[in-house]
């Protein structure tokens, strides 16, 4: 059997649908499974190739240019599809609306693929429900309904990377050449939108703190290249053994290192859903940008600092509202959490902060 997998997005979007690629995969463990997506995404974002790398669950993939709008290449990209005779797709990418749902059916159908799979049209799939607590649907348990996992959790496996023997030794070097000793401490500063940017001067007064009452740990920095300056300028807030590594390492060796990580603080962001795939305990930081529980991930040692206070669904892309929902997650709050994180048993959180 041929299998295509609809999925546009990059790091933390590919993470999110782990659990998915591997569902599928269990049911078609003799299929040819290509996925039709975004090569690359942008300069800041990894291809889910980077991230699927080495695990089995995908074949191969077809690039889908981002933001297709030129007849020639639709139908191009529709005559390579038909060509490829698949004999069922499975959409996985972000609801749009049943206008964009209804596109792709239409698109699919017209490559001649028999069974089409995982589109969204019921309201609990084009958006993210009340499940009660103040909390929203997560988006990972979303997208395995859509993919046909109707039992509770997630299928064996999960978020499981499979990281290699390889690439952990490869993570392993890279911490001992930059002379960072166990146990560390891991970071990322940087975002792709600044609604979800925490802010220098919270981070400088972060990494102080904590630098201060765990002198014997270290600290590394991850992210984009273009997020080096800034990391190298808050690395100098520790007062031990630092290593700026943005935009040094591949996803999969950058999840190696975070698996030997005591704990990694972080925005919204690829390296934080990356963190929790890789087993390590994490404090997220979150603007009120997303409805509270759908982003946040899910695991046995996740904190999620969220500003409940400022959630509204009409002002998540006010940039002044979302300042001041950030500016409510206090320098104190992460530090508080951080230290609970080092000091306590496995457990999964969520804190809503005023």
């Amino acid at each position: 059997m041929r299998l295509l997998i609809y999925r546009l997005g990059s790091l933390g979007d590919t993470v999110i649908a782990l659990p998915s690629f591997r569902l599928i995969r269990a049911r078609h463990p003799d299929a040819e499974i290509v996925v039709l997506t975004n090569l690359p995404v942008s300069g800041k974002a990894a291809a889910i190739a980077a991230v699927l790398e080495n695990t089995g669950l995908v074949d191969r993939y077809i690039p889908y240019p981002v933001g297709l709008r030129d007849p020639a290449k639709l139908v191009a990209l529709q005559r390579q599809l038909t060509a490829e005779k698949f004999d069922r797709v499975i959409s996985l990418t972000a609801a749009r609306g049943r206008l964009a749902s209804l596109r792709d059916y239409l698109f699919f159908r017209a490559c001649g693929i028999p069974r089409i799979e995982g589109i969204p049209w019921r309201a609990r799939d084009l958006e993210s429900q009340s499940i009660g607590g103040g909390l929203y649907e997560n988006e990972s348990a979303r997208l395995l309904r859509r993919a046909g996992w109707n039992e509770p959790g997630e299928p064996p496996g999960g978020r499981d990377l499979a990281l290699t023997s390889a690439e952990r030794a490869e993570a392993a070097s890279i911490l001992a050449s930059s002379g960072i000793p166990v146990p560390f401490l891991a970071a990322s500063v940087g975002t792709k939108s600044p609604l979800n940017d925490w802010g220098t001067a919270h981070w400088r007064a972060l990494l102080t703190q904590l630098g201060g009452d765990f002198p014997e740990h270290g600290i590394v920095l991850l992210g984009s290249p273009d997020e080096s300056e800034r990391s190298a300028e808050l690395a100098r807030a520790w007062p031990g053994p630092s290593a700026n590594l943005c935009g040094r390492l591949t996803p999969r060796v950058s999840a190696a290192l975070l698996a030997q990580a005591r704990l990694f603080i972080g925005h919204d962001s690829g390296p934080l859903h990356l963190a929790v795939a890789a087993g390590a305990s994490v404090v997220g930081i979150y603007s009120a940008r997303c409805r509270p529980g759908q982003w946040f991930p899910t695991g046995p040692r996740v904190t999620i600092l969220y500003p409940h206070a400022f959630f509204d669904l009409h002002r998540m892309e006010d940039l002044a509202h979302q300042r001041a929902a950030l500016d409510s997650i206090t320098v104190e709050a992460v530090a508080h959490a951080a230290k609970s994180c080092l000091s306590r048993a496995p457990s999964s959180t969520f804190e809503p902060t005023p």
